[in-house]
């Protein structure tokens, strides 16, 4: 029997290689998904990020299998990443909600019990449950969180437009081209005037997406969103 020790290092390993993806699914052949929750949570404290982002699109893959196979397993997980995201637990949360919105994009039924819950983190509220992310690295993953799930579930992730609109002007410019992202696969027609403006910010970011880790201006971002909103 395999040790925990002897899986994380697998698994660390699979999301260095190139070929990640295929083999990440013989990993879930291999072993349980219970199994490979630890390791993912480690992948995210990796000291490569793209080790780390492979680890937030592999976290979806295998906990939206578990939601098949045993959904109260998978909500047990999906608790633990929410209360890393608290205060309280004094943890780092790197990737955490990135982790929570990739895998609400991926599977419907954590995107129905806990999509509402990680709009929160990016919404600042002064008057309910203040669950807004306000140090800029999470912030960034809230929205990120946002925005991919906006790609596949944007009947939940509209409840954050809003937000999403006002991150445009927003003085962290990952956070900018996130947004345009997130607006994009809204297609959010109130956000193309915001976004015309933003067309010619030639301010360079990294950001995930379609699994890879891509370099692009804000500017590029924002006239993506503004072709999937008009229909280009």
């Amino acid at each position: 029997m395999a040790t925990g020790r002897k899986i994380k290092k697998e698994v660390m390993d699979v999301l260095a290689n190139e070929n990640w993806e295929s083999d990440f699914e013989g990993l879930m052949e291999k072993y349980t998904m219970q199994n490979l929750v630890a390791p993912l949570f480690a992948s995210l404290c990796a000291s490569t990020v793209i080790v780390r982002w492979h680890g937030v699109t592999c976290f979806g893959k295998v906990i939206s299998r578990m939601a098949q196979e045993d959904a109260a397993k998978a909500r047990i997980v999906m608790r633990r990443i929410m209360w890393m995201l608290n205060e309280e637990s004094g943890g780092c949360a790197w990737g955490v909600p990135e982790t929570m919105g990739e895998i609400a994009a991926v599977n419907s039924l954590m995107a129905k019990e806990y999509g509402k819950i990680l709009l929160s983190y990016s919404h600042e509220d002064e008057e309910g449950p203040e669950n807004y992310l306000e140090f800029p690295i999470l912030l960034r993953g809230a929205v990120w969180g946002v925005a991919r799930m906006a790609q596949t579930r944007p009947e939940i992730a509209a409840q954050a437009t809003n937000d999403m609109i006002r991150f445009l002007s927003y003085a962290d410019p990952v956070i900018q081209g996130t947004a345009c992202w997130a607006l994009g696969g809204l297609k959010a027609s109130e956000s193309v005037k915001t976004l015309e403006d933003l067309t010619d910010n030639d301010t360079v970011i990294d950001i995930y997406r379609d699994s890879l880790l891509q370099s692009v201006t804000v500017g590029r971002l924002a006239q993506d969103a503004l072709e999937r909103i008009l229909g280009h």
